[in-house]
């Protein structure tokens, strides 16, 4: 029979030596040092200390293998869930017959964690009466509460070195890839047998070679979970029952907001200690602050680089610029900025043939049948929602689209729409919202550039353009002229007479007059060549200057003119030409050019009318 006095005097006699020497001890000597001191003082065969292993959900002996002793005498499997349950404080293991080794278990609860029970196995003729398992119970309970005291408060100190070891990693790190790259590196540190994965928003570019995706927003029980912890900043606990494991989800949180989610997933289904989970938070914080200050390092190079773009943009649209070379200027800015594959000027106004007018300046794809269909379709979608348009995935509105990133800003001035800018990407998601907004402020400059320019132009050509006929006034066509005489080889000059003129006024009325010199204009303009400058010379004379023509080819165009006009105007009328030219081998100026066809229009009047007659030539041709 066991003194129990003395047995507990031995005991504490022992443990007070252990916890003396705590730190000269790991965890495994501790247990394999108390598990051989009570095999001695309760005189057993064996004694041996198992833990609970919360990651496992099972318990583990820390000790020295026992199958060597036990292998020749195996017991029955003990359902430990079960005794647990029950609250059972001691069990017996049943050996397999024949056997001579009895055996107990003892349940330890101390008031730190982990909960751990002794083993023993003892000869069937020894027996222990309930006072020495009382004692042996309550004194290892107050060793183990020190010992994992001592041992947790180490552990959060090494946890906590680790995290401001991490942190000073962190923010010594000015890019989002390289601290992401950091957190997987703590994550195979720490916990090398989990999965993980870092949940981000669809702003970040995704690199292959890290656990990174997208975070996701559906009714999806798993995406509400993450959901559930990126919206409240608050740890997140999910048990998967079918795939047998359990997540948690770990926001990464800064102090302006939540940048994504740490998803940690066990290999089976477990609790997650207090501790573990303050430490997981305590880690997914740091990331998240990490990344927070690197984001706003580097939105304070982006603004400070979108605020240069802007300013280089607005000085050069300040520039007096005409529209292709505004129009250059932006697509190049827009395509900088953020990388667009295509990008269109599309303008309200009607042409030929489509109610949309593509300017130059544009890329090629706005240029193509299938461009200018898209361009009208998103044209209207932006003035009937009267929206911009920013999609990562425009596929759902426009079928076969070829481009999937899409930016439509409307050009708004003075209240109205007067047309799009469109931004393309083939890929899914490729612009920001920094995109979205930087180019909101450049369509701005530029609308406002675009409509200056377009009102400069408009003005421009009333000053050289006759409001009747829409020919080149006579003041244009003279300076149109100088200039083809200071660069070119020769042209020729047709000056056009309609005839008796005054009795189709006189018989039809003056806005017939108008038609007909209407009429004998649009004649004229379709003889004109590219660098051909056709005008009004003044009342029912008009005239068209030939660039590099000679007078032959002068004549040749002043017949094709009159023999239309006499076929094709109504009511019908004909008109007279006189045709002068120039070659630089000959010097001339712009009033002796004109005199000189004055005088071949003169003397076509005094021909007969309805003929043409070049210069110095009294030749009917």
């Amino acid at each position: 029979m066991i003194d129990q006095n003395k047995l507990k005097s031995n005991m504490r006699n022992a443990f007070f030596e252990l916890i003396s020497n705590i730190p000269a001890y790991s965890y495994g000597q501790i247990l394999e040092t108390v598990s051989l001191k009570m095999q001695d003082l309760l005189q057993v065969q064996l004694a041996a200390i198992y833990t609970y292993n919360n990651w496992e959900q099972t318990y583990e002996r820390v000790t020295e293998d026992i199958h060597s002793i036990l292998k020749e005498q195996p017991f029955k499997e003990l359902n430990l869930e079960k005794v647990m349950q029950e609250n059972v404080q001691y069990a017996d293991l049943v050996f397999k017959e024949p056997s001579n080794l009895k055996s107990q278990i003892i349940f330890l609860n101390p008031k730190v964690d982990p909960g751990a029970f002794l083993f023993l196995a003892y000869q069937s003729d020894c027996d222990f009466d309930s006072g020495v398992l009382e004692l042996s119970k309550d004194e290892l309970e107050n060793l183990l509460t020190i010992f994992n005291y001592y041992i947790s408060t180490k552990e959060n100190e090494n946890r906590n070195a680790y995290l401001v070891e991490l942190t000073t990693k962190f923010y010594s790190l000015i890019t989002k890839k390289n601290i992401l790259t950091e957190i997987t590196k703590a994550m195979d540190t720490i916990y090398p047998l989990f999965e993980y994965n870092i949940l981000l928003s669809q702003d970040y570019e995704e690199d292959s070679s890290l656990p990174i995706k997208t975070l996701e927003f559906s009714d999806d029980a798993t995406k509400r979970v993450s959901n559930q912890a990126f919206i409240t900043g608050e740890v997140q606990l999910e048990d998967r029952v079918k795939e047998k494991k359990t997540c948690l989800y770990a926001p990464l949180k800064g102090k302006q907001g939540v940048y994504g989610v740490l998803l940690i997933i066990t290999q089976n289904t477990v609790d997650f200690p207090r501790n573990e989970i303050e430490f997981i938070a305590k880690l997914s914080g740091i990331a998240g602050q990490a990344i927070e200050s690197a984001t706003l390092y580097q939105n304070s190079k982006h603004l400070v680089k979108d605020l240069k773009l802007l300013n280089d943009a607005t000085h050069a649209l300040n520039s007096n610029l005409n529209i292709v070379e505004i129009t250059t200027i932006v697509r190049k800015k827009i395509m900088e900025a953020c990388g667009a594959g295509q990008v269109g000027f599309i303008f309200t106004g009607e042409t030929q043939s489509h109610m949309i007018n593509v300017l130059s300046g544009s890329t090629e794809y706005f240029f193509t049948a299938e461009g200018e269909d898209n361009a009208d379709f998103i044209l209207n979608q932006v003035m009937q929602k009267n929206d911009p348009i920013f999609s990562g995935d425009y596929s759902k509105e426009l079928s076969d689209f070829p481009f999937l990133s899409i930016m439509a800003i409307p050009m708004v001035q003075a209240g109205t729409i007067h047309g799009v800018i469109i931004i393309l990407q083939q890929k899914k998601y490729a612009f920001s919202f920094d995109n979205f907004k930087l180019m909101q402020s450049l369509v701005q400059h530029f609308t406002l550039s675009l409509t200056n320019s377009i009102l400069n132009e408009k003005l421009k050509a009333v000053a050289i353009t006759d409001y009747l006929t829409k020919l080149f006034s006579r003041n244009y066509l003279e300076e149109k002229i100088q200039q083809h005489l200071n660069n070119d080889e020769k042209g020729a000059l047709i000056i056009v007479d309609i005839d008796d003129f005054k009795v189709i006024n006189d018989t039809y009325g003056h806005d017939v007059g108008d038609e007909v010199i209407i009429q004998v204009a649009s004649i004229i303009t379709a003889h004109t060549g590219e660098d051909d400058v056709p005008a009004r010379w003044g009342g029912e004379e008009l005239a068209i200057y030939l660039s590099n023509a000679t007078i032959d080819e002068g004549v040749h165009i002043a017949t094709q003119m009159r023999k239309q006009t006499e076929n094709f105007t109504s009511p019908k009328v004909t008109i007279s030409c006189g045709v002068s030219t120039w070659e630089s081998k000959r010097k001339t100026d712009v009033k002796e050019l004109f005199v000189r066809a004055d005088k071949a229009l003169y003397a076509a009047k005094n021909t007969g009318k309805n003929c043409v007659v070049k210069e110095e030539i009294n030749n009917l041709v």
